[in-house]
Parts: structure tokens; C-alpha cells; sequence
């Protein structure tokens, strides 16, 4: 049942943490804050801005210290899999007590359920990215082959690029979530059914690994992606060994700026796997603290931030995506803006975004997941393990992690039935 938006009891005080937005979008934060104050007078916004490396362990110090003195942030700036840490041990706020049906509406599908753990709602979701596959169109031309959606696709696409120019077609970053991502991408599923057991423990999961195998024996990718990732992904496609990357359209900005000549030849399409799942889309969100004496007033400055008008703002300034349904009826998004290469990334972008999923949605024990997983599917690819060895290790590892959930919760994950 939603809280009222009435008057609140007055001097209250939002403090407000966020991530890395200072300086350069201080007065785009500012002006949203100076907007609500005026509509709420009795409410204060307190901005604290904190380095992305340092946001984890300030909020853990904040809500296991806080006191009276030393009030923890009652409104804060995290992604889905860090916010899902703390739901696991209800520190979050269920917002679903807080807004109306219409206001949780008022996002994409994907993107609210992006924020979800065992059928509960923990966050508010906020900006969205999602990645296009960017590709040199000359070595693509030398090799005769167009840049894949698929990744059945890329297997013959990267033989004949090595065999014709002695380059390598795509480099897999290991790093991050990106290896349980394409796992779900080539058609498997991250749990079983029940949610009690890994759920590509078959041949789904054999034909995943074996072809991450045959790409690094076959030569086909370079030696360190094993123990490298997405900046060295950018960095080999920049000086023009690796004829694709898979990255976020604001890096056109950034090759645009510091090498003219090289971004002439750079061609974009939708991101390798839409042709066999939905596309990945990533979620930052904003969360409120159980343990907030503030609550109401932080989801209503939550709402008012995350509204359609105020999101589709933040993606005229910065090369992100609106969690909000209506900002994509903003002429923004459709509005060429003289650069054919960055509306062509923009068009793409949106239309991932909208048909789109978090494919690796917030899990318990996730980095543990992660982890066991890339360093079993790295075992295989440099043939220390077998596929099979390699499966029957991680079966091992996460059914002793994975407490059998509720079938809701089982679904919600997988996305299949129980």
C-alpha cells in the first residue's frame, strides 16, 4: 500500500549519496535538488558524492555504524548486485510500501524487476546503459564477413578474419559479470527450475564452454583473455587488432575526440547474442534505507529524481538511458544530431533498452557465482580442466550455496517454470 504524498514533518532532511556524479554533473544534481525543495519546502537534500571504488564499504561502515551523530545516507546511488547484498539482510526499504501502482508503472518492466530479490522490491531503478557492438569496418571488408548478432555467428566470422588479415575478430572480456551475461546470451540458464542448483549443468552449458574452448585453442581470440578484460578489449580494438568490442555507445565520444581518423571507420550494430536472447541492459538504481527515520520524504525526492522529465534531462547531458517509459516519447531520442555513427549507436541503444533484460538479475551470494564460474570456464579454455570436469566442480560448488528458494523466486531468476 503506497504512503501519501502530503506535507512532511518539518525540518525534515534527505541526506543523498551518489556515485562518481561530481564535478561534472554537479549542476544537473543541484538544479533537480533546488526543484524539489521548491515543490516540498519542508524537505532539505543533503548531496554527498562518493568515488565509485569507495561506495561499497562507506555504505556498509554507514548502516552498521550509525548514530544519532553520525546519521547513515537515507537515500543512495548503487548498482542491482551491491543493493542485493544489502537486501538479502533487509536493510533496504521495500519501495512497493511507498509509491502508487502508478508510479511503478511509470518504469520499464525490465528495469523495476532488475531490482528484485525473492520476490521483494529493494530499489528504485535509475539510468540504464546497454552495450552495441562497435567493429572496423575495413578488416571486417578484408575478411569479407559482417559484423555478427548472433554468437553462432561469431565462431565463422572470426576464423575468416584470422585466416585473411592475421587479426582477432573479438575479444571475450572474462571480466565482471560478462561471462555469466553470455552464458545466458547463448541460451542457457543461470538456475535450475528450482532454483536449487546451477541450471546449465547440460548440454546448454557444454556447448557454451566448449565453444569458449575452441575459440582460444583454435587461436581465435588473443592469449590474455584469461587474464585481462574489457579495458584491454577497448584498447586492442583502438589500435586495430581486434576488429569488434562490445562497450557502451559514450565510448564513441571518447574515439571521436582522440582519433578522428579511426572513428571515420567505425561501424555499430546491436550487441552479439539479441539473436538468440534479449538484449542485456544494465541498471544503476537509488535505495533507501530501512533504518531511515526519513523514508517518506527520501522516496518521494527517489520519485521526483527518477521521473520522466529529470531522466530524459540527465540523457540529454550524459550518454545514458532513462529507466522512465515516457522519456522515450521525448523527440530527444529520434532528433538526428548531425552525427550519423552516434544517432545510429543512440537508435540501437534505445532499441535494446526497450525490448531488453538484466540478464544476470540480483542473486544471493552472486560474486561467489561469478567468480567460481569465469575461473572454470578459464580452466577449460587453457584445456586444464574438461568440460565436464569443470560443470561437475561448479554443480558442487553452488548447490552448496544455493538454499532451495521459493518457486516465485526460482522463476524470477531463471525465467523458466519450476
Amino acid at each position: 500500500m503506497a504512503v501519501s504524498c502530503g506535507a512532511f514533518a518539518t525540518g525534515v532532511e534527505v541526506q543523498f549519496w551518489t556515485m562518481q556524479l561530481s564535478p561534472f554533473h554537479d549542476a544537473y544534481i543541484r538544479g533537480v535538488i533546488s526543484s524539489f525543495e521548491k515543490q516540498n519546502p519542508d524537505v532539505r537534500v543533503k548531496w554527498v558524492d562518493v568515488p565509485w571504488s569507495e561506495m561499497e564499504k562507506k555504505t556498509l561502515t554507514a548502516v552498521a555504524s550509525a548514530s544519532p551523530r553520525r546519521p547513515a545516507p537515507d537515500l543512495v546511488n548503487l548498482n542491482p548486485q551491491f543493493a542485493s547484498k544489502l537486501a538479502e539482510f533487509g536493510a533496504l526499504a521495500d519501495p512497493e510500501k511507498f509509491l502508487s501502482a502508478e508510479e511503478i508503472r511509470a518504469y520499464l518492466p525490465a528495469a523495476w524487476k532488475a531490482n528484485r530479490l525473492d520476490g521483494k522490491t529493494f530499489a528504485l531503478p535509475w539510468y540504464l546503459t546497454t552495450s552495441v557492438l562497435l567493429y572496423n569496418k575495413t578488416l571486417l571488408a578484408r575478411a569479407g564477413v559482417e559484423a555478427p548478432t548472433t554468437f553462432a555467428g561469431l565462431l565463422p566470422a572470426a576464423q575468416k578474419v584470422r585466416a585473411t588479415t592475421g587479426r582477432y575478430a573479438y575479444f571475450p572480456a572474462l571480466d565482471g559479470s560478462t561471462p555469466l551475461e553470455t552464458l545466458v546470451s547463448m541460451g542457457a540458464s543461470i538456475l535450475s527450475a528450482n532454483g536449487c542448483r546451477a541450471g546449465f549443468v547440460n548440454e546448454r552449458g557444454e556447448h557454451v564452454f566448449n565453444f569458449h574452448q575452441q575459440l582460444y585453442q583454435d587461436g581465435l581470440v588473443p592469449k590474455n583473455v584469461v587474464t585481462e578484460g574489457h579495458r584491454k578489449a577497448v584498447e586492442m580494438f583502438l589500435s586495430g587488432q581486434v576488429a569488434m568490442v562490445s562497450t557502451g555507445m559514450q565510448f564513441l565520444q571518447f574515439i571521436k575526440t582522440n582519433n578522428p581518423a579511426f572513428y571515420a571507420n567505425v561501424g555499430v550494430t546491436l550487441q552479439i547474442g539479441v539473436g538468440e536472447s534479449p538484449p542485456n541492459i544494465a541498471a544503476m538504481n537509488v535505495a533507501v534505507l530501512d533504518q531511515s527515520p526519513n523514508k517518506k520524504a527520501a522516496f518521494r525526492f527517489a520519485v521526483f529524481l527518477t521521473n520522466a522529465a529529470n531522466q530524459t534531462e540527465f540523457a540529454r547531458r550524459v550518454p545514458i538511458l532513462p529507466s522512465s517509459t515516457k522519456s522515450y516519447d521525448d523527440p530527444f531520442f529520434t532528433t538526428a544530431s548531425g552525427d550519423r555513427l552516434l544517432d545510429e549507436a543512440r537508435a540501437l541503444s534505445v532499441e535494446q533498452v526497450k525490448r531488453g533484460e538484466v540478464l544476470v538479475p540480483p542473486m544471493r551470494n552472486y560474486n561467489k557465482f561469478r567468480s567460481d564460474y569465469a575461473r572454470n570456464l578459464q580452466a577449460v579454455m587453457l584445456n586444464r580442466k574438461t568440460t565436464r570436469q569443470a560443470l561437475s566442480e561448479i554443480d558442487t560448488t553452488w548447490s552448496a550455496l544455493l538454499p532451495c528458494p521459493t518457486k516465485f523466486a526460482a522463476r524470477a531468476v531463471s525465467g523458466t517454470q519450476p
